[in-house]
């Protein structure tokens, strides 16, 4: 179906964003839609004390339905920026904070997506879905000179394909697999904090500020503590047990 016969002009449902909020994005490689939800100030993540529920609070299952993203093969961040450049990404590796002029670009590349978000909610719509927290965008919106970008064009590298928001060296989503919604093992992603800095000689890490979890039953939420390490499962640990044995027996074998 054509991306005509799906938007039709809708000039209320315009996300509500400020810099210094905090947005998520979702995707799905293929399907037209990005998702893209506004979680509100920076600031209450920042001061987080305990778990902070993002789903049915910013956006909702029926929202997620209309944007036709498939949750067993879905890519998300999240993602800020302030007027001063200090940024906020998620990634399951470090981040190093960098000079004010260099989180320039990143923050650059956070606001063109968020202007995108901006525009494109002001004028089109999939459906009555849309709200002041949450926008389903066409993923391939762009205007001239980049200024207005959807999440799947800001997130991803045109060159290579890796989705570093054209400026980090680590990828910055967590996207899940066939059969997510079937299984019983949580998604993490961790959210970091980066002042720019002007020390050239010395780079400093980005702070860790938590971690969002997304669970095989569609719940997201954020958490200001360190995210669990999944147990091994049975087989793992059947496994360990019998080379743990082996090796005793070999041991025993050589005294």
């Amino acid at each position: 179906m054509a991306a005509s016969s799906l938007w039709s002009l809708n000039a209320s449902a315009q996300l509500s964003y400020n810099q210094g909020d905090l947005l998520l994005g979702m995707r799905t490689p293929g399907p037209e839609n990005d998702l893209i939800v506004d979680l509100g100030p920076a600031s209450q993540y920042v001061n987080a004390t305990g778990p902070i529920t993002i789903s049915g609070t910013y956006y909702t299952a029926a929202q997620f339905t209309a944007s036709g993203l498939d949750f067993n093969n879905l890519y998300f961040s999240v993602f800020g920026d302030t007027a001063g450049n200090t940024i906020w990404a998620t990634a399951n590796s470090p981040l190093a904070e960098h000079t004010f002029y260099s989180q320039s670009i990143g923050a650059g590349q956070f606001e063109a997506i968020a202007q995108g978000a901006e525009d494109a909610g002001s004028w089109y719509s999939a459906n009555a879905a849309n709200s002041s927290s949450a926008v389903i965008t066409p993923n391939v919106f762009f205007t001239g000179g980049g200024t207005d970008l959807s999440y799947t064009l800001g997130v991803l590298d045109p060159n290579s394909g890796v989705a570093n928001f054209q400026y980090f060296g680590a990828v910055n989503e967590a996207n899940t697999t066939a059969g997510f919604s079937a299984g019983s093992s949580p998604l993490y992603l961790n959210l970091y904090e980066l002042d720019p800095y002007s020390n050239n000689t010395t780079q400093p890490p980005g702070t860790r500020l938590g971690y969002f979890e997304l669970d095989p039953n569609g719940t997201l939420t954020f958490d200001a503590g360190v995210a669990p390490t999944p147990e091994p499962g049975t087989g793992f640990m059947f496994c360990a047990g019998m080379l743990a044995l082996g090796a005793i027996r070999r041991f025993h074998r050589t005294v």
